[in-house]
Order: structure tokens, then C-alpha cells, then sequence
């Protein structure tokens, strides 16, 4: 692999996790959000390995 190829490859992956990391983001924000369904929201970050919605006092 040319250096040109091996460049290419990395920026590839960088806008690979880029994008990945912008949707774990917005999914972590969703399931925080106190709006949303809190079972829905708690079996869907089990799902995903996402940390539980946070706890808002009562």
C-alpha cells in the first residue's frame, strides 16, 4: 500500500468514527431525555451497551 493509499484508508476511518461517534451522541442524548418513555428509553441503552438514562430527582 502507497503512503497516498494508506492516507486515504485512515481518513476513511476517521470520518467512519466521526460519524459513529456523532450518532452515539444523539442517541445518548435521546435517551436521556426526561420526555421520552423511561422504559423505552432504558431497554433501548441495554440494548445498544449504552450507559441507563440518568436519574432525575423526584
Amino acid at each position: 500500500m502507497t503512503p497516498q493509499q494508506t492516507q486515504t484508508a485512515l481518513d476513511a476511518a476517521e470520518n467512519e468514527l466521526a460519524e459513529a461517534r456523532g450518532l452515539i451522541a444523539a442517541l445518548a442524548a435521546f435517551i436521556n431525555n426526561p420526555a421520552n418513555n423511561p422504559t423505552f428509553c432504558r431497554a433501548l441503552a441495554q440494548h445498544l451497551g449504552l450507559p441507563e438514562p440518568r436519574q432525575e430527582p423526584p
